[in-house]
């Protein structure tokens, strides 16, 4: 089942509760406390839900951040392979070597 019908299914069950609790007193269940218990729960999902967008936010924001310093880093060793090899010549041993780090 999908999150969002299972709280979708939470919210009406709290609803029909509420509308329906004279004809449940009527039946001899009371339905107050778990109108209560139901609303509770429900807050804390809501705040988990809330505290989880915010934790993927970050994520996403901490991933572009990882990359782009990557992308920094990358660039600054290929300039300094592209330096060593246009200093060394094509055919020395090192400019050899770092050609093999990037297969």
């Amino acid at each position: 089942m999908k999150e969002s019908t299972k709280r979708d299914f939470v919210t009406q069950m709290i609803e029909l509760l509420q509308d329906e609790k004279e004809t449940l007193v009527l039946k001899g269940y009371k339905a107050d406390v778990k109108i209560t218990e139901l609303g509770e729960s429900k807050k804390a999902c809501d705040l988990a839900e809330l505290q989880q967008q915010k934790a993927h936010a970050a994520a996403k924001d901490a991933t572009k951040v990882a990359n782009d310093t990557l992308d920094v880093a990358y660039r600054a060793a290929s300039d300094t392979a592209d330096l060593l090899s246009g200093l060394l010549g094509k055919d020395n041993e090192i400019v050899k070597k770092m050609r093999k780090f990037r297969n």
